[in-house]
């Protein structure tokens, strides 16, 4: 059971974060991309609790340069953030403790550190490093293995498949699926199927796992040497990207090797994409129409809870409309995919100035913009607005009938009180 040993102020403002209500979507499952788990320390003291002080404390240096590696892509590394060690330990949230072990003057035990975000996207931002700080969208492998000129996906002999379900991933950003090779499996795809360009055979399978990326790692034989092809597909443009070609051997710890290589290979690849589209990210304008504060509310929680929001701002409020920019880290496309995948209606209505060409010196046009219609949802409690001045119809309120003063009552006659008697 782990151990919560130090609290921040941040970790407040985070459970706060976690605490859910009935928004107009589900939200997508909280991970915690500020955490470094698994990190081993030891030391020793004159005394245990010296020791065990000190551990903790060198252990905080080295969660945070796996943090920010994480974060990061490899070519960025010789970039990145040097803080001193005051600087690291003002941005541990909190830390917890596991196999906690002490013999004498020394210390040894399992830590998991985590860190507040906005310190530490403020140091990358800082350093000028690109950065991404979510978890990938779940990712299925698809490990077709050769042999003899046949192929084997889900059937054995498929020594590569074995390898990855052996694999345990550290530090990654990548949500590896374990796909259970079950009947389903065996009708959503089969081996032969199992290329990039097959784009309905990729669909079903990744169904069976609600995932957006299928790799794709076909081992076979080239001159006697076993090389393995990496493909990966976002399924959500369709794109397939070229991850390499890695040689490898036949027996089982050369191909955990493999297995280890190219899931960083993968995630490199993915971050990669992910740090363009945040560099690219799009600002779109929205109307959305609005029945009172509660369901306002309502609207902004459900969209602050897409993984790929970078902000929102409020242009403008009225009694029936806000007016607010969404900074989406993805195409307009892709936006307006969510979106209606949450039960929200978009209908473009086109940039924000008026149509027609622009006299010379005209500032480019604003953000897109769009009108925003939410689902249907359960009644909610309305909050009455008041109206704006000037409303026709609008009866300025009765007032009540006045009452009559009412009298003050009679004061108490005096009690009369028995002297004190002497003794």
């Amino acid at each position: 059971m782990p151990i919560l040993v130090r609290v921040w102020g941040g970790a407040i403002r985070a459970a706060l974060a976690v605490l859910c209500v009935a928004l107009l979507c589900a939200a997508p499952a909280v991970t915690e991309p500020y955490a470094v788990k698994g990190v081993k320390v030891q030391a020793s003291g004159l005394k245990p609790e010296l020791a065990r002080a000190k551990a903790v404390a060198d252990g905080e240096m080295a969660a945070f340069n796996r943090l920010v590696r994480r974060m990061t892509l490899p070519e960025d590394h010789v970039r990145l953030p040097k803080p001193d060690a005051e600087a690291v330990r003002a941005i541990v949230r909190n830390f917890s403790i596991e196999n906690e072990t002490g013999q004498g003057e020394r210390y040894a035990a399992t830590v998991t550190y985590r860190f507040d975000g906005d310190a530490v996207r403020a140091m990358l931002e800082g350093a000028g490093v690109p950065f991404v700080d979510s978890q990938s969208p779940p990712v299925v492998v698809l490990p077709v293995w050769t042999e003899n000129g046949k192929a084997y996906l889900w059937d054995d002999p498929n020594p590569w498949r074995e390898a990855w379900m052996r694999l345990e991933p550290e530090d990654s950003l990548m949500d590896f699926v374990r796909a259970r090779g079950d009947l389903a499996d065996l009708k959503a795809i089969a081996a032969a199927e199992a290329v990039p360009t097959n784009k309905v055979a990729l669909n079903r399978i990744a169904d069976q796992y609600k995932a957006g990326l299928v790799a794709i790692a076909v081992s076979t034989v080239d001159k006697g040497k076993r090389r393995i092809t990496v493909h990966l597909v976002d399924l959500a443009n369709g794109r397939a990207t070229a991850i390499g070609v890695f040689a490898t051997g036949d027996d089982a710890a050369a191909l955990d090797k493999a297995a280890a290589q190219i899931a960083r290979a993968i995630e490199t690849s993915w971050k990669r994409s992910a740090v363009a589209v945040e560099q690219n990210a799009v600002t779109v304008r929205m109307r959305a129409p609005i029945q009172g504060l509660d369901h306002w509310i309502r609207i902004r929680q459900a969209l602050q809870t897409m993984p790929q929001v970078r902000g929102l701002t409020t242009v403008s409020m009225s009694p029936g409309e806000a007016l607010i920019e969404l900074r989406f880290a993805g195409t307009t496309a892709e936006l307006r995919r969510q979106l209606e995948q949450r039960g929200f209606t978009v209908a473009p209505e086109g940039p924000s100035r008026p149509t027609g060409a622009p006299p010379a010196g005209t500032p480019p046009a604003g953000p897109e913009t769009w009108a925003l219609t939410a689902p249907s949802v359960p009644p909610v409690k309305q909050t009455d607005l008041p109206p704006p001045p000037g409303t026709p119809g609008d009866k300025p309120p009765e007032k009540a009938p006045e009452k009559a003063p009412e009298k003050a009552p009679a004061p108490a006659p005096a009690q009369k009180t028995d002297p004190a008697k002497k003794p």
